[in-house]
């Protein structure tokens, strides 16, 4: 890949790119940060300091992409990763509290581990170190734990808490697609990092399998089951929304190993980012919040 900018400019000098992350730190992750289903006392007690802390943290992440690439601009938007590396510590925190690597414990603290590895990849991103890759390739892998990290193994989470009175078999397969994202999601981007054949393949494959295991359960299983008719179609529509994006993510991995004909990193970023981060995250979580929101008392 060259140096050269492969992304449409839309905004200023901001990228479509750029602003699908700001999408993310703006938006998509405060709505998560309350949908998290902790169940530590003291973890959910350090994830609300996350969220009190958010506004600060996306403020010096609005700034940082205001600035030119640069120090100064790292610096500026390491409040971002010290408010995510808070969220990542509630997820630790859960493991060590719960004493339990259980999917239901497990998936939602991974979750909040992939957050913080994106928006250290954020801070690599606006401070101009490259680690050995092109620019956009640092500033995709903080999109990629954004939102293939933090929001598609949330969704995993969430829909194992929702199926928590479902049929042993439906636990099952909602549990092993949440693994699935929780081990595809670092294979993916390790795959892209070494470039080693199997992991470039094997990540998206599994990271695929597992969020469109859960988009099934939760367009069939879980969203007929939802009072309100906006979230239903909310949760419906979002788990619609990611088979495409998934189906060219493994098309697009698959290419690079055989060389066969796929879409160009800027049409993905068109596709494959606008309907992971619009449709897929966005509208899952605006429907999982209402959702949540008319659960009855004591209900989980």
């Amino acid at each position: 890949m060259t140096t050269g900018q492969p992304f449409p400019v839309l905004v200023g000098h901001l990228t479509l790119v750029d602003l699908l992350l700001l999408l993310a730190v703006v938006v998509v992750v405060p709505l998560g940060l309350r949908l998290v289903p902790l169940t530590g006392l003291h973890a959910t007690r350090v994830l609300h300091v996350a969220r009190l802390a958010h506004p600060v943290g996306a403020a010096t992440a609005i700034i940082a992409f205001l600035l030119p690439t640069s120090s100064p601009a790292g610096i500026v938007a390491a409040g971002w990763l010290i408010v995510c590396g808070i969220a990542g510590l509630a997820g630790l925190t859960e493991l060590v509290e719960t004493r339990s690597v259980h999917p239901s414990h497990l998936v939602p603290a991974a979750a909040l581990g992939f957050l913080t590895v994106g928006a250290a990849w954020l801070v690599a991103s606006r401070a101009g170190i490259r680690l050995g890759f092109d620019p956009p390739i640092v500033e995709l892998t903080a999109v990629h734990f954004h939102y293939a990290g933090f929001a598609a193994t949330l969704m995993s989470a969430l829909a194992l808490l929702a199926l928590h009175d479902a049929s042993q078999q439906r636990r099952w397969v909602a549990a092993g697609a949440g693994v699935l994202v929780v081990v595809g999601t670092p294979l993916t981007a390790t795959g892209i990092a070494t470039g080693i054949s199997v992991l470039v393949v094997l990540g998206p494959i599994l990271l695929a399998t597992g969020v469109l295991t859960t988009a099934a359960l939760t367009a069939f299983v879980i969203a007929p089951l939802v009072p309100a008719g906006s979230a239903r179609w909310l949760l419906r529509i979002s788990a619609v929304g990611v088979v495409v994006p998934m189906l060219l993510g493994v098309d697009y991995a698959v290419a690079r190993v055989t060389g066969a004909p796929a879409l160009d990193l800027r049409t993905m970023a068109l596709i494959h980012g606008d309907l992971n981060a619009l449709v897929f995250a966005l509208l899952g979580f605006l429907g999982w919040t209402r959702a949540l929101a008319l659960r009855p008392a004591g209900v989980p």
